[in-house]
């Protein structure tokens, strides 16, 4: 734990750290969906889920938000930064389950955040990529379709275009935080700080006037087991670590391991709930690994002169 602060305190290494927190965030986020279906399929809804997570996540950076307010980002920031990673992302991806299968979902979302990013960081930020980097996001891309082939395919009910979209709404809004984080003058504790506190806020009181809260009869065990992956886990610790990857490699490159995730969820979906993956999907991984190897210019340590 000390080695893994001084690396997020350091600067030096962009690219090794860079990508060493950016794998982080997606173990986490792979593990999400994971987590979250033990929890729903007990006694917590999925609002629940969610208000858990800002609660938690929202009351642990509350000092931080005290005391350093909104310096380097602004509110009109602020709040794009709070919808994308926050708020709004939560409540298009969990309410498009209700109308699209888990497949669509694993496809959609990375895939429109990482072309988000990419045309975000091209347009607002100037970073052009490179032939080499586009390869890469095609690579990606088929990888990411792959694994979620057979959810694609499956059979679907009349209002699947309703998930479909906010899907695509999803990973949208968490493509512009990506862009808009990359032009506030702050650091990534404090970029998490306003994403939560301000979700809290704006979260909280919509639930407790709105949402059939199952929290009073749940077990205290899956309280704290949800509370704690939902909001130190995948609210604090997932995004700090993203953040922090964007801020060492830049916004396009940060958000490819978005493409990590669906086959992460894969892999961990196979040890804790006994899903085997078919042969699109073990296809899928080794075509997105290549596709990061290239969109994030490995191949360069490698052969220095390309």
């Amino acid at each position: 734990m000390a080695a893994l602060l001084r690396l997020f305190r350091s600067d030096s290494d962009t690219l090794t750290t860079g990508i060493l927190f950016g794998v982080l965030a997606a173990l986490i986020w792979g593990a999400w969906p994971v987590v979250t279906r033990f929890g729903v399929q007990q006694t917590l809804s999925a609002p629940d889920v969610t208000a858990l997570r800002f609660l938690v996540v929202g009351m642990i950076t509350l000092p931080i938000f005290i005391k350093r307010g909104l310096q380097g980002i602004g509110w009109p920031k602020a709040l794009i930064m709070a919808s994308g990673a926050g708020i709004l992302y939560m409540m298009a991806a969990s309410h498009g389950f209700n109308f699209a299968p888990a497949g669509h979902g694993g496809v959609l979302v990375p895939s429109t955040m990482l072309t988000t990013a990419m045309l975000g960081s091209w347009i607002v930020l100037g970073d052009k990529p490179t032939k080499l980097r586009l390869t890469g996001y095609g690579i990606l891309l088929t990888g990411i379709v792959l694994i979620g082939r057979e959810g694609l395919s499956g059979s679907t009910g009349v209002d699947t275009w309703i998930g479909d979209l906010l899907f695509i709404c999803a990973g949208f809004l968490w493509g512009v935080y990506t862009v808009t984080l990359r032009t506030c003058d702050t650091d990534p504790l404090h970029a998490t700080a306003v994403v939560s506190v301000i979700s809290m806020a704006v979260y909280t009181p919509l639930y407790l006037i709105f949402a059939d809260s199952n929290i009073p009869e749940a077990p205290m065990s899956e309280i704290l087991t949800q509370g704690a992956f939902q909001g130190i886990a995948a609210g604090l610790l997932a995004l700090l670590f993203y953040s922090r990857a964007v801020k060492l490699m830049g916004a396009a490159r940060g958000s490819l391991f978005a493409a990590l995730v669906p086959g992460i969820t894969v892999i961990l979906a196979y040890g804790a709930l006994d899903e085997t993956p078919n042969m699109w999907e073990l296809s899928g991984l080794v075509v997105v690994s290549a596709g990061m190897f290239y969109a994030l210019g490995l191949n360069r340590l490698i052969s220095p002169r390309q």
